[in-house]
Formats: C-alpha cells, structure tokens, sequence
C-alpha cells in the first residue's frame, strides 16, 4: 500500500443502483481523495449497481459476492485488507463535504483517546435525523415502533436518541450509527471488526461497544454530513423481524458479559 494513504472507506451495497451515486462523488470530491482507498462489497444485488460502481467509479476496489452475507460480515471483509491509520464505515446514501474526511481525522489525531467517532447528521432538507445514541433496549425496540401511537412511545424514542438533549460539542455516546462510523483502523483489527452474528441491525451498536474496550465512542456535531436513511422496521414486516432476531442476539450477549 502507498504510505500516502491514510483513510480507508468501506462501502456495502446491496440493490443500491439508486443511491451509490449520493455517496461516490462526494468521496471523489474530498479535499483528502488521493490520500484515500476506497473499499466497496456489493452482497449479491439484482440491480445494476455492481457493474454501475466498476464502469462509473473504477477507482474503487470492487468485491463482488455471490449471495448477501450481510452487513457486518461483508464490511470485515474489508477490514481484514485495509491497512490505513483511519477507516471510515460509510453507507452508500450518506453525502459528505469536501472537508468532511479532512475534520474527521484532524479530530481523531487532536483526541488519540476517542476510537470511534459519528457526526451530526441531515436529512435531506437540513433538519437532524436523531439517530440512536443510547445503547439498546427491548422498550426502546417498541418504543420506536409505536412513537406514534402512544406519548409514552414518543418519550422513550426521545430518550433512546437523545433528540431532547442540546449537545453542542462533542460528547461520549453510547450507540454510533453505522451510517457514519470513522475509527482507528488499529483497534478496529484488533477487535476483528464486527461480531458477524448479526445479519442486519444492532451491529453497529455492538461495535461501538466492543470499540470502548480501547478508548472513547464520541458524537461530534461540529462534523456534518446528510443521510437520505429513512427507517423501515416500524412495521411488523420482514425488516422489523430481522431487528428483533438481532436485538436477542445483543441482548443475550451483553447480559452474559455483565
């Protein structure tokens, strides 16, 4: 690898024909691209957006899989090849500035005690998406399903993502959404990335707190970037499902390690 190199970017994709061309421009338009690689993992989508990455952006390696391995799983593939100083777990419908990646790693090389940072987050028409920030919860699952129906729902979600605390700088938090995750690839391959249980959902929560094992998982709203996320598991569909089998398998593993 070119010793230049000091921030690897890893990209899942699965059916994102539709949004990968949110995020890559924005990655080729940062202030630090040549000092940059970019990673990308395609789990077997039907669309066109593997071949769309390889013909429209050449300059990132591409992994084709034969079948949908899952989130966590295809991003330690990645992990496991990257040998940069930060890596930046990115979604393919995130938006960044053409400083972004530069403030994020002068924030991690002005603090060497956080290993883990997330910023504020947009949606599309500027206003905040109040990600979760608090570590999980079966009440916060429901809460967030029925936030509205019923006001007490609507107060645990609040509670779950902070929305009704006024956070102006950057503070430790318990969950980092994996929208946006930049850490120090260092502690990262130490862990061994993510806890490939997880199919889909909370495993970014469990990494973010695997990762406090080596210092501080902090949000930092000075660092601002925009997601076109919009949640799907509120429903009792396929999404909600697959949320709950992932919130058993935290919730297991966490109370075993009390």
């Amino acid at each position: 690898m070119c010793e230049k190199i000091k921030i690897s970017v890893g990209v899942v994709t699965f059916n994102s024909e539709n949004e990968i061309d949110i995020l890559m421009p924005s990655l080729k338009n940062s202030n630090l691209f040549n000092e940059t690689e970019v990673y990308v993992v395609d789990n077997a989508s039907s669309d066109n957006t593997a071949n769309l990455i390889s013909e429209k952006y050449s300059w990132a390696k591409l992994t084709r899989n034969e079948k949908n391995i899952g989130f966590g799983r295809a991003h330690n593939i990645i992990i496991r090849e990257v040998k940069s100083k930060y890596h930046l777990i990115i979604n393919p419908d995130v938006k960044i500035s053409s400083d972004t990646l530069e403030k994020s790693m002068e924030f991690m090389d002005n603090h060497p005690d956080v290993v883990l940072m997330t910023p504020y987050i947009m949606n599309i028409d500027g206003t905040q998406q109040f990600l979760p920030k608090k570590n999980p919860s079966f009440k916060y699952l429901f809460g967030g399903m029925f936030e509205k129906q019923f006001e007490f729902c609507k107060r645990l979600r609040e509670e779950y993502t902070m929305k009704n605390e006024n956070i102006t700088k950057f503070t430790d938090v318990e969950f980092c959404t994996g929208a946006f995750m930049f850490t120090r690839t260092e502690a990262l391959k130490k862990l061994g990335g993510f806890d490939e249980r997880y199919f889909l959902h909370f495993e970014d929560a469990d990494l973010t707190r695997e990762l406090k094992k080596f210092g501080r998982t902090v949000f930092n709203p000075e660092i601002k970037i925009t997601h076109k996320w919009q949640r799907d598991n509120k429903k009792l569909n396929k999404s909600f499902f697959a949320a709950l089998n992932s919130m058993f398998k935290y919730m297991i593993k966490w109370s075993l390690k009390k």
